[in-house]
């Protein structure tokens, strides 16, 4: 089954002072098309085109900057005096796996004895729970040290206090209406905070505090940022935004996660067929986080976080096979739940047409409902919200679209919930069984005050060109944007009145390969997920279709070219005209 009442979307590219953009280009002594994409996306002084282009590990904002952090670097400096032992609170996802095992190696690195506590998602949900508290006791911890949560934690900070475990915090979640009662709340969002960046991942909120306290202890960085690798796989995984300091993260540590020199990261590339390559984000989104979040989300994220850790290849191996099959039980898990939630959608919006989605069935898996809802945003274009059963409570899982804040929507129906956490695109809440119907009617109530544009799927083009205008320099140039990600897409371009020329194909599971013709340029073109259009597409036809796309390398015989990703397609004629 596929989606049958998704909107179709609008191509949206909003004019500019053509002249102001060429003056620009000229300026600046680079390509057009890749001086109006800068130009588009706000760096439009020497500086900020500057920072853009050639990222350095000198652009990092001080440490200091970030709220609390002479706190939290004094206590563990104390912590390092005497032979206390920190446990270092994560989470099971990506972000959280790696943010743990940054500073597990950064502290023992710095002489700071550390251990982990990372939760069981099935059995214990997200944060820092009782539990946790309790292991800390056990392992004779004095200190509980959280990466990647613990904002909205004000009763189990209390229960720490009570215990006599210190708390620090460090975070990038939004904070509720009360901070926790912590030694120190660590978090670029904190209302208070002025610190210049407020985007970064869990995992990056934990490399500036390895960053402060190594500068405290007068060490030096180098060995911290070997360990950019796991840096770049929390952020990119967490779809932190590719910008600011994420970018300059993102950059350096994809550098080092293509240098394989940790055996976990190495057996991790071989299972993911990556072994060798120069590695991209979209390696990372799509190859490598998969692997490690499946451990938690279909097992124990123990095993991603003892991976990551290994120094033994032959162990690391082991432990990056078990990683694989469990992302394949998740695939066959997704594809299951995302044909029954398909159908659930297409019901509601049939009989109600909400604008937020909530869908629910007991039996659903609660650690791949997040992706489903995913998949249920590209379909619909609309806030989605999974539910599933728990102990007789819903724990569920939400994703949205570009300009409904989840996060702000939740505290305003948050009298419907029992807990709730996230940011402006990502959630997760629990909520009783008995409210579902009045929560639904709530956010959707909160979601009508929203512009209708908002709900409207829009495909936002740089510009609309012609194929030949993608020379060698201009393609060559859009390399430095790299890397792409949440507020760095790839550059998305338009052409329309293009014949398709030869035999269309379908490769894969299904998607269309064929060729496009305009004027004197010839392109191969790639559309995923469009098989069913080679019915529809009539190779010879004059000025057929358009085609919004991106723009990639097409390596045949040796010899380098462009081929285009396509994005959308519209047929300029009706499929009716001959005989589909």
């Amino acid at each position: 089954m596929s989606p049958s009442t998704c909107k179709t979307r609008r191509w949206v590219c909003e004019p500019v002072d053509d002249q102001l953009v060429r003056d620009f280009a000229s300026h600046q002594g680079i390509p057009y098309l890749p001086a109006l994409v800068l130009w588009r996306r706000g760096y439009r002084d020497e500086e900020s085109v500057k920072r853009f282009l050639n990222p350095s590990l000198g652009h990092l904002h001080e440490p200091f900057g970030l709220p609390d952090m002479e706190r939290a670097v004094e206590r563990l400096l104390d912590a390092q005096r005497r032979g206390d032992r920190v446990l270092v609170h994560g989470d099971y996802d990506v972000d959280g796996v790696t943010g743990t095992a940054l500073l597990l190696r950064g502290l023992h690195r710095l002489g700071i004895d550390a251990d982990f506590y990372l939760p069981h998602r099935m059995k214990e949900g997200y944060g820092l729970t009782g539990k946790a508290i309790d292991a800390a006791k056990e392992s004779g911890a004095s200190l509980i040290l959280t990466v990647d949560c613990g904002i909205t934690a004000v009763e189990e900070a209390r229960m720490a206090g009570k215990a006599g475990i210190d708390l620090l915090i460090t975070d990038h979640h939004e904070p509720g209406e009360n901070l926790p009662q912590a030694l120190a709340v660590v978090d670029p969002k904190r209302g208070d905070s002025t610190y210049p960046f407020a985007e970064l991942a869990g995992v990056g909120v934990a490399y500036k505090l390895l960053e402060a306290l190594s500068r405290r202890l007068g060490e030096p960085l180098e060995p911290l940022q070997a360990d950019l690798d796991l840096v770049a796989l929390g952020t990119i995984a967490d779809v932190a935004p590719l910008i600011g300091e994420n970018r300059v993260f993102a950059r350096f540590g994809l550098e080092e996660i293509s240098k394989a020199s940790k055996p976990g990261l190495a057996a991790l590339l071989e299972v993911s067929r990556l072994a060798g390559k120069s590695i991209t984000a979209t390696n990372v989104a799509f190859g490598l986080a998969p692997r490690l979040n499946a451990s938690g989300r279909m097992a124990d994220s123990k095993q991603a976080l003892e991976l990551l850790l290994s120094t033994d290849l032959e162990e690391a191996r082991s432990l990056a096979v078990k990683l694989d099959q469990y992302n394949r039980n998740r695939r066959q898990t997704e594809d299951v739940i995302l044909e029954q939630a398909r159908i659930i959608a297409e019901h509601e919006i049939k009989e109600r047409n909400p604008r937020v989605l909530v869908c629910y069935r007991s039996d659903w898996h609660e650690g791949v409902i997040g992706i489903v809802a995913s998949r249920l945003v590209d379909d619909y274009y609309r806030p989605t919200i999974l539910l599933a059963e728990k102990e007789g409570r819903l724990k569920g899982s939400a994703r949205s679209v570009p300009g409904f804040h989840l996060y702000e929507a939740l505290l305003a129906v948050r009298e419907y919930l029992v807990t709730f956490g996230g940011h402006e695109v990502a959630a997760g809440l629990v909520m009783e069984k008995a409210k579902l119907k009045d929560f639904t009617q709530a956010i959707n109530e909160h979601a009508a005050t929203y512009p209708g544009s908002v709900f409207e799927p829009r495909l936002r083009l740089e510009a609309e060109v012609e194929l030949g205008d993608f020379d060698s320099e201009t393609r060559e140039f859009f390399e430095r944007f790299r890397p792409f990600g949440m507020g760095n897409p790839q550059p998305c371009f338009a052409t329309s009145g293009l014949e398709v020329v030869g035999t269309p194909r379908v490769f894969g599971r299904d998607h269309l390969k064929f060729t496009v013709r305009k004027d004197k340029t010839t392109v191969p073109v790639l559309a995923f997920g469009k098989s069913e259009l080679i019915l529809k597409l009539e190779p010879g036809r004059k000025e057929a279709l358009d085609v919004a796309y991106r723009i990639a390398e097409d390596s045949y015989w040796g010899k380098k070219g462009m081929q285009l990703i396509a994005k959308d397609l519209k047929l300029r004629y009706e499929p009716e005209d001959f005989g589909v």
